[in-house]
């Protein structure tokens, strides 16, 4: 007899009714979740037939918008950029609105349409740029994008040659009343702002010039190489790339040996490197240089009294030449057009084909009194200071004002005390304002001994040029508006 138990039968019946039952729920399961994918799906494409027949019906549609609101304000060819959820059929200027109105270019292409601002834009202003009838690549119905944005203030800085006190290169606005100084010095002989930083130039007394760039705060000050122990001349800012240029004359210079009025390029990002000569000419000492805006190129005028255009990132390339001149007073933001004193008058220069037109001079200019230096606005407009001689032979009264491509002058400023002086003017980045720089009693406001002298008291007088009306004094000088420093 067997002694092993008895195996029941009961188990893998069991087991198998309980497979088929899962296998039937796992059906079921499975039936109910295609069902329900079904159905999403089925929404998923009346939600996109929906979106799909929306846009068909309501035409292209802004996905993103890029500007810098500051940036317009401070520069020429500054951009607004639309780019829409689907590609564009061609656009035309003709479908672009500005409010306030505005010089401006149109490039589209693909998805993106961008207006490039031919000026700066007035600063603290409110601007609505349109496109009218914008239609898709494919067709269907068209579509008018827009924005609205408020531009920003661009930092205004002035020097202050403070006696009895260290001097001072302040940040300001356009009223004066928030100045906070950003560089303090026991000399400071000059300085230039841009908007990619500051560089000011130092002495200790001795006549060596130092340089310093720092952010337009003043912070990370950092000295900049210069060619050795000499005088610093003509400072100036690029408003690209960080350049700064300037000339240079040796300390020791003798009429065998030394440096004398070189032309020297540094750039801020690198301040430790040694800063590169420009030369150009039989004669390479220079009178005068620009920066031609929105380039990293410069207008040169050399002792040997010819302008050239030198690209300083292409150091081999050889230099345009521009003509004879006696004199450079200007280039013009956003046109480029550079203004030249030649023997036979003031002259425009296109640095797009080298054409030359005479500066606008009407009958009504010449009765105005005695012309002083030009320097170029926006839009072809020019900002010109006129002396009227009293009898006595001794300056009277002087007019500053605005003058239009037809010739046509626009007082802004004027002095009735003949003791004053007009030492310099400058125009805000669209031109919207005027700096006019004061000496109050130019024969008791005594210089003082810097290498780069100046009157002992200075005010710079800022004017509505829309209106004539004087918005404030500030003490100090070389407003940062001015491409060039007086002297």
């Amino acid at each position: 007899m067997s002694t092993d138990a008895p195996r029941s039968s009961r188990a893998p019946r069991d087991q198998t009714r309980g497979a088929a039952r899962r296998d039937r729920e796992h059906r079921r399961a499975r039936s109910s979740f295609t069902r329900s994918l079904a159905v999403v799906i089925a929404a998923l494409v009346v939600v996109g037939a929906g979106g799909a027949a929306y846009s068909l019906t309501q035409g292209p549609r802004v996905s993103t918008v890029a500007i810098d609101a500051l940036s317009v304000a401070e520069a020429a060819g500054q951009r607004i950029v639309f780019t829409t959820n689907q590609p564009l059929a061609p656009i035309e200027a003709s479908q672009v609105t500005i409010e306030p109105s505005a010089p401006f270019t149109i490039e589209a292409s693909g998805r993106n349409v961008a207006v490039q601002f031919t000026y700066p834009l007035d600063a603290e202003t409110e601007y609505t740029v349109s496109v009218a009838g914008v239609e898709s690549a494919s067709g269907g119905p068209t579509a008018t994008i827009s924005h609205d944005f408020e531009t920003g203030t661009p930092p205004i800085y002035v020097l202050q040659r403070r006696d009895g006190n260290d001097d001072a290169v302040f940040l300001t606005n356009l009223t004066g009343d928030q100045a906070v100084p950003v560089f303090i010095h026991p000399q400071i002989e000059d300085y230039r702002a841009s908007r990619d930083g500051l560089v000011v130039e130092t002495s200790d007394g001795s006549g060596a010039a130092t340089l310093t760039g720092m952010a337009l705060d003043g912070s990370d000050p950092a000295p900049l190489a210069v060619p050795g122990e000499g005088t610093i001349a003509g400072l100036q800012m690029a408003d690209h790339d960080g350049l700064v240029g300037y000339t240079y004359t040796d300390l020791d210079i003798s009429a065998t040996s030394g440096i004398e009025s070189a032309l020297y390029v540094s750039r801020l990002d690198d301040p430790d490197a040694e800063p590169q000569r420009i030369e150009v000419g039989t004669d390479p000492r220079v009178v005068d240089f620009l920066f031609v805006p929105q380039t990293s190129s410069l207008v040169v005028l050399t002792f040997d009294g010819q302008l050239r255009l030198v690209d300083t990132s292409r150091p081999d390339a050889e230099p345009v030449l521009l003509g004879g001149a006696l004199g450079l007073s200007g280039i013009e933001r956003g046109s480029g057009r550079v203004i030249a004193e030649q023997s036979d008058g003031t002259v425009l220069i296109d640095l797009t084909d080298l054409s030359e037109t005479p500066l606008p001079q009407s009958a009504e200019l010449d009765a105005l009194g005695i012309p002083g230096p030009v320097v170029p606005t926006v839009q072809g407009k020019t900002l010109r200071t006129f002396t009227q001689m009293g009898e006595d032979g001794y300056p009277e009264s002087q007019a500053v004002g605005l003058v239009d491509e037809a010739g046509t002058f626009e007082p802004v400023f004027g002095l009735e005390d003949g003791g004053d002086a007009v030492m310099q003017t400058c125009a805000s980045p669209s031109g919207s304002h005027v700096a006019v720089i004061v000496s109050p009693d130019l024969a008791n406001n005594p210089y003082d001994t810097y290498s780069r002298p100046l009157p002992s008291r200075l005010e710079t007088h800022i004017v509505d040029a829309r209106t004539g009306e004087e918005v404030t004094v500030i003490d100090g000088t070389d407003i940062s508006w001015c491409a060039v420093t007086i002297g």
